[in-house]
């Protein structure tokens, strides 16, 4: 099952043609990596693998925007290289040393030994060699901080089943929760008190986010009073390092935290919350001139207003995503935008504009070699057709539409995978009857029966999910006793 894990949100939007509500899991995030032949990587046995091998699946700046313990190298390249093949322990070795002395976790002598002293038990000799290296101690606990930030993000872009990705947070925490020890006494002994906010700041940002990697995965199990826990929970923790943040300056972190924040709001139920929380951030990275943040905010609030019925504001959003994300050159999240404006005008019933913008999306979305916006393009190409009367082009997108989601099972959650794929189905088998042609019409109509037969109470939860149907939230709470 492929699990979504909140750290950046990255949108997603259909729109069901004759349904009259938006289609889809919630947003995945997923950070988009540009393709960047211009970096040069260090010298070293191992380079010539990085580059031949790593690359198969992503560009470079992926690579090297991490920062990772040796353990944790070793741990990613052997998840990597077994999807190329299972017999390639030899080249994880030599990449995983490679990458950990040019893009591992680097201590000085001086953080080494207070490391050791802590570790010892030994206070006074730390909180002394402390107090001597300030200044020295100081930078590298702001290297810290930063290269925390990196594997945040890389994190981020993580695609992969719930135990994966639970597996990944332990990687992360093994790497970073280890220097808490040194951000106390740092704090401690000397007048940079707010260092220690700081790290905590960070660290409760990655437990909320943990929690509604949860959530998401106790949501697509149907568990639904567990899931609404955890989304709970990770918004409790979000909230406490709000004012952690903000004591020490960090308002990037605190639009991080704002957003995630949103998004647990909005997929439980409180879309009104979720918007302002979420608009909140989008002002904070417009104050900073961040635009990559601004880009990513645009793009996901206008996702949201789709969710929630507001065509209007979502395509304002959808708009000024587009072109933010034009001009930062983000080609994955400009698909995106380009698929938001065309199903905002779809759902305000302007079809020729529709029909424009969910065009320019498909071919970035094809630049951009961007999987899942593809599948929901054709999909709401084939709704667009549909709506024109046009029953041969829509047969055609709605085809391509059901193949797709075939193909690439793990690009998707469970629920939109097999909700679209039923739901096609049965569309397919009503438009080839129409086009006199029995035979797919039999096949697609078979190809529904047995979606349902598979597991008809899981498909029924399906098709009144909240998650995909945002206007079910009021029959929901009052089905399962939530109000």
């Amino acid at each position: 099952m492929h699990t979504r894990i909140l750290l950046t949100i990255f949108p997603v939007t259909l729109f069901v043609a004759g349904y009259s509500f938006p289609l889809g899991g919630p947003p995945s995030p997923q950070t988009p990596t540009t393709t960047n032949v211009s970096i040069e990587l260090p010298d070293g046995e191992g380079k010539e693998q990085v580059t031949s091998l790593c690359t198969t699946c992503h560009d470079l700046e992926r690579v090297v925007n991490q920062i990772k313990s040796p353990e944790a190298w070793k741990v990613t390249v052997s998840d990597m290289l077994e999807r190329v093949s299972p017999d390639m322990e030899k080249e994880a070795s030599t990449i995983a040393d490679y990458l950990s002395a040019h893009f591992g976790v680097a201590t000085s002598d001086v953080l080494t030994r207070i490391i050791s002293l802590l570790d010892q038990g030994d206070s006074a000799a730390s909180n002394r060699l402390a107090r001597e290296n300030v200044e020295a101690l100081r930078e590298e606990l702001d290297e810290i901080l930063e290269d925390m930030d990196r594997g945040f993000d890389e994190l981020g872009r993580q695609k992969a089943r719930y135990d994966v990705l639970q597996d990944k947070f332990i990687q992360y925490e093994a790497t970073w929760m280890p220097y808490e020890a040194i951000f106390q006494l740092f704090s401690r002994v000397t007048d940079h008190s707010g260092y220690l906010n700081h790290f905590q700041a960070k660290r409760l940002r990655v437990t909320g986010a943990r929690h509604t990697t949860s959530a998401d995965h106790f949501w697509d199990l149907q568990d639904y009073v567990r899931a609404l826990r955890e989304y709970d929970e990770g918004t409790k923790i979000l909230r406490s390092a709000i004012p952690l943040a903000e004591e020490v300056g960090n308002q990037k972190l605190v639009a991080a935290c704002l957003t995630n924040i949103g998004y647990n709001e909005i997929y439980s139920g409180n879309a009104t919350v979720g918007l302002e929380v979420y608009t909140q951030a989008l002002e904070i990275a417009e104050q900073r001139n961040d635009e990559i943040f601004q880009g990513m905010y645009l793009l996901n609030l206008g996702t949201f207003h789709l969710y929630t019925m507001q065509s209007q504001d979502a395509l304002k959003y959808a708009l000024q995503a587009a072109e933010m994300n034009a001009k930062i050159g983000r080609r994955t999240w400009e698909a995106n935008a380009l698929l938001n404006v065309g199903a905002s005008y779809l759902s305000l019933q302007r079809l020729e504009e529709a029909d424009s913008y969910l065009q320019k999306a498909l071919l970035k979305a094809q630049e951009a070699k961007d999987r899942r916006s593809h599948g929901r393009i054709l999909y709401n190409l084939a709704l667009l057709n549909s709506l024109l009367d046009r029953i041969p082009e829509a047969t055609t997108f709605m085809e391509k539409a059901v193949a797709w989601y075939v193909e690439y099972p793990i690009v998707y959650n469970e629920a939109e995978r097999t909700v679209l794929q039923y739901q096609g189905s049965r569309y397919l088998a009503g438009a080839h009857r129409k086009l006199d042609n029995l035979e797919k019409a039999q096949y697609y109509a078979d190809n529904a029966s047995k979606i349902m037969g598979r597991d008809p109470q899981k498909l029924a939860a399906y098709l009144v999910d909240p998650h995909i149907n945002f206007l079910k939230w009021k029959d929901f709470r009052k089905e399962h006793g939530f109000d």
